[in-house]
């Protein structure tokens, strides 16, 4: 496990606000359903990120959650990060107590090697390109 289910719901609304008109607000519960998250899980996730300048929340009729170009321009590790803390998971893959290059589990060297170059993936991708890409898909692009 890379991140928690925390990081995954983080994910999963930044891009979908991500892909919205510009400036268009959207109601958590609306995001909660369309990318079936729990409702009151989501609405934490979602103030923690406007705590950190990721997205803007208004209240009131009309309100809702919009995304910031802080976000558009951090990357997922960085968003990720912010709500739930360090990511990587550094615990051997096996359970091993204690597992480190000078002493290696047998599956040591493939995890480091998965682990650097998943971290290296989210760290390198902005919010905004994954967003596009995603857009992409949906569309039936490439």
């Amino acid at each position: 496990m890379i991140y928690t289910k925390t990081g995954e719901y983080a994910i999963r609304a930044i891009l979908f606000l991500a892909r919205q008109p510009k400036g268009t607000l959207v109601m958590s519960s609306d995001i909660a359903e369309k990318e079936d998250i729990p409702s009151h899980y989501l609405a934490k996730i979602l103030q923690r990120m406007a705590k950190f300048g990721y997205v803007d929340s208004y209240k009131g009729r009309g309100g809702g959650f919009k995304i910031t170009n802080l976000a558009k321009k951090s990357s997922i590790l960085e968003i990720v990060e912010r709500v739930e803390g360090p990511v990587i998971n550094l615990k051997c893959v096996t359970g091993l107590k204690e597992c480190s290059d000078e002493y290696p589990c047998p599956l040591h060297e493939e995890w480091t090697e998965l682990r650097n170059r998943i971290y290296n993936l989210i760290s390198s991708r902005s919010v905004q390109e994954v967003a596009e890409k995603y857009a992409e898909t949906l569309r039936g692009g490439k």
